[in-house]
């Protein structure tokens, strides 16, 4: 039995880990299709931030109730698919989708390093040229910790515990 319950968890964390990451996945395309729109950045963010701690809190409560086991040891089977989809497309959108932005970065970044001295230019240069990884990890680690965080919170939304309960289980089954 505890092999079939962890295995539907992984499956189940999965597909709700592909979907919230479709939600981040939609957002970002569109900030990136418009990067010179801060309003749309905005509200795409927002938006983004909204709909995965709904979707979230919403599998929780859906697998605490069809399973009965620990929602937040399933939150974190998603959030950890999640994180895995995002920086995966973050990386391939700096690297082969939105090579434009690579360049922009890199723009920001030689504007705020012109007041340091020049070896810092050579610096700047030879972490651009691993951009894409750099965006995997710290992506991975964003979402991962962000979603860790939301779980955290959400979990006691999906328990229910009597506080005023001894903790004495004989006297429920008697």
């Amino acid at each position: 039995m505890s092999e079939i319950s962890n295995g539907y968890k992984w499956s189940q964390a999965a597909v709700k880990g592909l979907l919230l990451a479709l939600i981040t996945i939609a957002c970002n395309t569109v900030t990136y299709l418009f990067p010179e729109s801060g309003f749309l950045s905005i509200a795409m963010f927002i938006v983004r931030t909204v709909a995965s701690v709904w979707l979230l809190v919403i599998f929780m409560k859906q697998f605490a109730a069809a399973t009965g086991g620990s929602a937040m040891s399933f939150a974190l089977c998603t959030v950890l698919f999640s994180s895995l989809i995002c920086a995966f497309y973050d990386a391939a959108a700096y690297a082969w989708l939105f090579p434009g932005l690579a360049d922009k970065v890199t723009e920001a970044m030689e504007t705020s390093m012109a007041q340091f001295p020049a070896e810092s230019q050579g610096i700047v240069d030879r972490m651009m040229e691993h951009f894409p990884r750099i965006a995997f990890f710290s992506s991975f680690i964003k979402d991962f910790l962000f979603g860790l965080i939301v779980a955290a919170i959400a979990n006691s939304s999906t328990t229910k515990k009597d506080i005023f309960a001894d903790g004495n289980k004989e006297d429920e089954l008697a």
